[in-house]
């Protein structure tokens, strides 16, 4: 597995990069993966370190090299492979991202872990947010590691929200391989969706939802969809089972935020690791605007999302093979 650590090392943000620092030594520990920093250097930008840097030096990137270096030594982590600077010339948080995307890509990288800052309101919107940028360019898996982020050393329960989607047999088989491989129990969460609008509503009866193509009350929709969607994550349960790694699966139709669903969740079953997808429906639509923003500012864990163009273009993926060590799903 190789991990690309994009750390913005010239900013003071000393104790988000120690958590990321943390998770990534878990992932070397566990996984063996392969950790590779890597900083953006944009063209023309002038490098100041927290000592006045000598006056022959004119050379940014090589000057950005050692000081790189140097940053990266006081995480202590001697299982890093050589930093790597890359120059580029955008102007923009997305530009830069397209520029990580495209070496993640070339370069054959599983993931890139990244941090969040958590900036809120007039300030983000005056700085924007790189991280952000990164989810809508990857075609790679990211993994955030936002401002509150607590559980940063290990990985005994990931949450996978699905909806169980197009991908989303996928992006199971993704999340099962590495749970294995982290020694990690999974929980399914699937939240039932609210019909949009009743087909009529009289004071003198219940509300009556047209659906698929018949007439229900609001109570007989959500009893089909927690006996339908039950069956399919029990098969999904099922499968894993077989694959060595225990799963359990919670159907929720309190029709709360999505944001709130997922960190309560989390929280409720104590999750190191919270993995998204990005695809159609309800909770995933939603995956890029403010649901996820939220969950990513507020988890007490690293968030994991498997990016929409995760699956645009073949490309090879996690260890799998499909016919001897996937669920039946």
């Amino acid at each position: 597995m190789k991990v690309i650590w994009a750390i913005d090392a010239f900013e003071d943000l000393k104790e988000l990069n120690q958590k990321m620092a943390d998770y990534l030594t878990h992932l070397h520990k566990v996984e063996g993966a392969t950790i590779e920093p890597l900083y953006l250097l944009r063209e023309n930008e002038i490098i100041l370190p927290t000592y006045e840097a000598p006056a022959w030096v004119t050379d940014h990137s090589k000057t950005a090299e050692t000081l790189f270096k140097e940053v990266l030594s006081d995480y202590d982590l001697d299982f890093l492979s050589t930093p790597k600077v890359i120059p580029h010339a955008a102007q923009s948080h997305a530009g830069a991202a397209e520029v990580l995307s495209h070496y993640a890509l070339q370069s054959g990288a599983d993931l890139i872990v990244v941090g969040s800052h958590g900036r809120q309101g007039f300030q983000r919107f005056l700085l924007g947010s790189f991280a952000e940028s990164l989810l809508l360019q990857s075609e790679v898996p990211v993994c955030v590691m936002g401002a509150h982020a607590t559980k940063t050393r290990s990985t005994k329960c990931i949450l996978f929200p699905t909806e169980f989607g197009e991908h989303s047999r996928e992006n199971f088989r993704h999340v099962l391989d590495l749970a294995k491989k982290l020694k990690s129990e999974i929980v399914l969460l699937h939240a039932i969706a609210r019909p949009i609008e009743s087909l009529f509503d009289l004071e003198t009866r219940p509300r009556v939802y047209n659906y698929e193509g018949r007439m229900l009350s609001l109570d007989q929709i959500i009893e089909e969809q927690i006996e339908s969607q039950s069956r399919r994550a029990q098969q999904w349960v099922d499968g894993a089972s077989r694959m060595g790694v225990m799963v359990t699966h919670v159907i929720d139709s309190s029709f709360k935020p999505v944001d709130e669903l997922v960190l309560d969740a989390a929280q409720a079953h104590d999750c190191d690791l919270i993995m998204m997808e990005a695809q159609s429906g309800p909770m995933s639509a939603a995956l890029l605007g403010s649901y996820t923003r939220n969950v990513v500012r507020k988890a007490e864990c690293p968030v994991y999302v498997l990016p929409r163009h995760f699956y645009d273009h073949p490309r090879p993926r996690l260890d799998v093979d499909a016919s001897r060590s996937s669920p039946n799903l």
